[in-house]
Parts: C-alpha cells; sequence; structure tokens
C-alpha cells in the first residue's frame, strides 16, 4: 500500500499543476513576491514587538512566534515537512481551537485574508498520513470557519478496496482547489473523481464557487 499510496501522491500533484494553467505567468510570480515581502513585514512586526516586551496575552504570543507560509502553496501530500516548519499545538490551545486537548497538532500562519487570520493544521494520526485543514480565526483567536485540504482514508467500494485522498492548491489570492481522487489497490493509477473550488469571504467563511474548467 506504501507504494501505490506514494504513486498516488505524485499522479495527483501533477494534476494539480495541470489545474493550475496561469502558475507561470507574470501575475502568478507577482503575487508570490507580494506574498513573500509581505510574510517579511510581519515578522519583523513581531519580532520587535517581543523586544519591547508587549506580550500581555500568551496566545496573542503564541501566535505571533509562528512561522509565516507564503501563498501560493502546492500540494505536498501528507508530507508537511516540504510546506512549512510546522510548531506543536499546546493543549489549552487546542481546546482553544475547538479541538480534544489530547489531540496532536501541528500549526503554521498563513497571511491574513480580508483582515482575519489564517493558519493551516495537520492532526497527526498513528500510522496514517496527517489530515492537514485551512482554519480562520477571529481577533480573540476563536475559529470562525474550517477546511479540511488533505486526508487519506482506506475505502472498500464494493468488492474493491483501495485509497480515497484528496490534493490542493492555493493560489496568492486565496483560490484553494482540491482534487479528489482513489486509487484501487491492484490499480497504477489514480482516478480523480471531483474537483471543487473555495474561497475565503468577507466574514472569513470559506465559500465555494464554481470551477472554471
Amino acid at each position: 500500500m506504501g507504494r501505490i499510496v506514494c504513486f498516488a501522491l505524485m499522479m495527483v500533484v501533477v494534476m494539480v499543476v495541470g489545474c493550475g494553467g496561469r502558475k507561470h505567468d507574470a501575475a502568478y510570480y507577482e503575487g508570490k513576491i507580494d506574498s513573500i515581502r509581505k510574510a517579511e513585514q510581519l515578522e519583523q512586526l513581531r519580532k520587535m514587538k517581543a523586544e519591547a516586551g508587549i506580550y500581555d496575552d500568551p496566545v496573542e504570543q503564541f501566535f505571533d512566534t509562528l512561522h509565516i507560509r507564503p501563498l501560493p502553496i502546492r500540494s505536498a501530500g501528507g508530507n508537511i515537512g516540504r510546506l512549512a516548519h510546522f510548531a506543536s499545538v499546546p493543549k489549552s490551545l487546542a481546546s482553544l481551537l475547538g479541538y480534544p486537548a489530547e489531540t496532536p497538532l501541528k500549526i503554521v500562519a498563513l497571511p491574513k485574508s480580508h483582515g482575519h487570520r489564517v493558519v493551516m493544521l495537520a492532526e497527526e494520526r498513528d500510522s496514517i498520513a496527517p489530515m492537514l485543514s485551512l482554519m480562520t480565526l477571529n481577533k480573540v483567536y476563536e475559529p470562525i470557519d474550517e477546511l479540511t485540504i488533505y486526508e487519506q482514508k482506506v475505502e472498500e467500494r464494493g468488492e474493491e478496496i483501495g485509497l480515497a485522498f484528496n490534493e490542493y492548491y492555493i493560489t496568492s489570492k486565496y483560490e484553494i482547489t482540491l482534487l479528489f481522487a482513489f486509487i484501487r489497490q491492484d490499480s497504477k493509477s489514480p482516478t480523480l473523481e471531483s474537483t471543487r473550488r473555495y474561497v475565503i469571504n468577507d466574514d472569513g467563511f470559506f465559500e465555494e464557487v464554481v470551477v472554471d474548467l
């Protein structure tokens, strides 16, 4: 199954790249550079606040110490080490985010959208690739909405056993494309079953939009 999973991930990443279409034009690189600049500015501001010792809220301090992963982001399957430097989530913060305190969570910050904080969460599970989700937060770090962007599940479909999984691509404008696929245990290539696209609206919710094929 491990070999099949790796092959499946490679195939769907190819699908993601193929669906990007316009990712390598000038607008793509301009968006990437702008995202990196914003991340660098935030990092500098956070460093100044830490040096000035002006943190009163330990939750705010935790979020301000997170690495900021610029956009765009291409799928790396369950290999979160290839995506960014994730930090472990304290038990008290896991509860604040709506998870049981004992849930093994890792987190990385993303650029803000419409003034809302955005983070990527990785829920680690025994012998299974981590489940990844995007979460938007309000000004007091409470969850607004959450969207699963990567998950693996072994499924039985009639007499067939295989792996159902999805991959993702996030543009610099927070256009989030999800591709859902299934690969049978005796197959060498996955079948792309559906594609969905989401954006983050002004209120911080993930809103599904029509996919422009």
